[in-house]
């Protein structure tokens, strides 16, 4: 017998099916994609195996039967930090998982997910030097630092980047990013992050969350079908047919669903530990010019949780009083958003193998939090932030150059100052509270040139 829940849930998959494709439904039911315990004990776990070591033994990287492939389309196509985030990687999952049934000749086959909120620490079987699910240079395996419920929080009723209260930013930050950081070695780099087998159930299980958001309601929504944002198709290289944005809408137009769709509850033990204690930074503040309300020079991230205070000068304790007051009253502020610019960003070279991300939190109380951490973070920051601006500057046009230079990240700040408004904002200071798995790098990881508060 099913429950209330169960039953809900199903019916809202079933009201998707007439938005099959022509064929789909004749041709086969839904696939389940199932959590990774239940994958590893099943049927189709040895086919899985043998897809992957066959398509990681193809060394021709033009076509789709090889592992390659898939990382070269990722590196070329994916949107990080941009919209379509969640659509694109659902049609390049659903490409991907296609080609691991074509490689293992059986039609069923599936891709699992791996459920961290429930087992956070990465699967033995991906441990396994002798397994193809197996890479060397891993620097963690628990990813419990990534686990935030606050992409869940009700308040994130809209969807797309871009949005306020948005989930596809807010999930994207964490666990998302945060899961890359922790593991560290290949997944911190966006660039070749599909070349370790965790990638794709890291993927698949981001891929559910977004499912369990629009199943959960309560005011949650998307973009209507027949909304503009859904024009165009994504592309996933030359040798794979492109697809419709519009069909990345729901699992069920792409002939799949998951076994479990309800939204995390709870956040593993070691994530719900205490904030660590954290020094203050002592910084050179910079000439306040531009867009520029106050900001300091030279930063240097290492083990120890960090703070440091950004002075405003009169005008800007006014202006992001008047920012703060109008969104935290509801009132609509175009061209008026807050950011955060970290500039001269660089990674040591202990820092780069990954193991490590920083949560960044505006206007933490002293004395610890007073709200929910989410109310606070405005961003993460790690390894695979810095490969995601790198990667976006070299598909600018830097040149492979690129790829190792210190970059600029923007982090946007109006939603934090609505939640944290009316507390007082005479001064804004930056918690850079780090996060740690185990082997994570000691020393200086990270340097900031400079970083300022900035307005339109």
């Amino acid at each position: 017998m099913i429950n209330r829940r169960q039953f809900l849930q199903a019916s809202a998959s079933l009201a998707l099916v007439p938005m099959l494709p022509r064929g789909v439904m004749a041709a086969t039911s839904l696939r389940t994609r199932p959590s990774w315990p239940q994958f590893r004990d099943g049927p189709l776990y040895q086919a899985f195996l043998d897809a992957v070591a066959k398509m990681r033994a193809n060394l021709d990287s033009t076509r789709p039967g090889s592992w390659a492939y898939w990382t070269n389309v990722h590196g070329t196509f994916c949107p990080h930090g941009k919209p379509y985030f969640l659509a694109w990687h659902r049609g390049f999952l659903a490409r991907f998982e296609a080609q691991l049934r074509k490689a293992s000749g059986n039609s069923a086959l599936v891709l699992p997910y791996w459920n961290y909120y429930e087992y956070p620490v990465m699967p033995a079987e991906f441990q396994d030097s002798s397994s193809p699910l197996y890479l060397r240079n891993r620097t963690g395996t628990d990813v419990s630092g990534a686990c935030t419920l606050g992409a869940f929080d009700p308040s994130l009723t809209y969807f797309q980047q871009g949005k306020p209260y948005a989930f596809e930013p807010a999930v994207e930050t964490a666990p998302h990013n945060g899961v890359h950081n922790l593991i560290g070695g290949t997944m911190d780099n966006i660039a070749v992050s599909p070349r370790d087998p965790i990638f794709w159930v890291h993927h698949a299980n981001i891929d559910r969350l977004w499912e369990a958001w629009v199943l959960a309601g309560d005011g949650r929504h998307m973009p209507a079908k027949t909304a503009s944002y859904w024009s165009g198709s994504f592309s996933y290289g030359a040798a794979v047919s492109g697809m419709k944005r519009v069909d990345t809408y729901a699992p069920s137009i792409l002939g799949y669903g998951y076994d479990d769709t309800t939204l995390p509850a709870a956040q593993p033990t070691a994530y719900a530990a205490p904030l660590p204690s954290i020094q203050d930074a002592f910084a050179s503040p910079l000439p306040v010019q531009g867009a520029s309300l106050g900001g300091v020079g030279g930063l240097a991230l290492g083990q120890q949780s960090t703070r440091v205070r950004i002075p405003l000068t009169t005008d800007g304790r006014n202006r992001v009083r008047s920012l703060a007051t109008a969104q935290g009253q509801g009132a609509a502020s175009p061209g008026k958003a807050l950011r955060i610019v970290l500039d001269g960003v660089a990674l040591t070279g202990a820092g780069a193998q990954g193991g490590y991300f920083y949560k960044i939190l505006l206007n933490l109380p002293a004395e610890g939090l007073a709200q929910p951490e989410q109310t606070y973070l405005v961003g993460t920051l790690g390894p695979f932030e810095v490969s995601v601006a790198r990667h976006a500057r070299m598909m600018a046009g830097g040149g492979m150059a690129a790829m190792h230079a210190p970059v600029r990240i923007v982090l946007p700040a109006q939603d934090v100052l609505a939640r944290i408004w009316p507390a007082p904002l005479d001064a804004l200071t930056l918690s850079f509270v780090r996060v740690d798995a185990a082997g994570a790098p000691t020393g200086d990881a990270m340097v900031i040139d400079r970083l300022w508060v900035e307005a339109d």
